[in-house]
């Protein structure tokens, strides 16, 4: 199982497309993941809010702003799978 951490608001667009590409990719993958989403004001202000949402995977960051692209995701959780 691969963990992902995804850090902003769920009600952000590109929150929302990160969520969604890495459910998809893990999905063709037949990865299995664990998401842990923290959408808390408390942890968020932590970061410069230009800098969120965040896209960890298996304590890598994958994405900071602007969701990623499907190969970045996919050499993310192959990367992982192969370990």
């Amino acid at each position: 199982m691969v963990n992902v951490r995804l850090l902003g608001l769920p009600d952000c667009r590109r929150y929302q497309k990160m969520r969604t590409a890495v459910i998809q990719e893990a999905e063709k993958l037949g990865i299995r993941l664990n998401i842990e989403e923290i959408s808390d004001y408390e942890t968020l202000m932590q970061f410069n809010p230009i800098s969120l949402p965040r896209l960890y995977i298996q304590g890598d960051l994958i994405a900071s702003q602007n969701p990623p692209k499907s190969l970045e995701i996919v050499q993310a959780l192959q990367k992982v799978k192969s370990i």
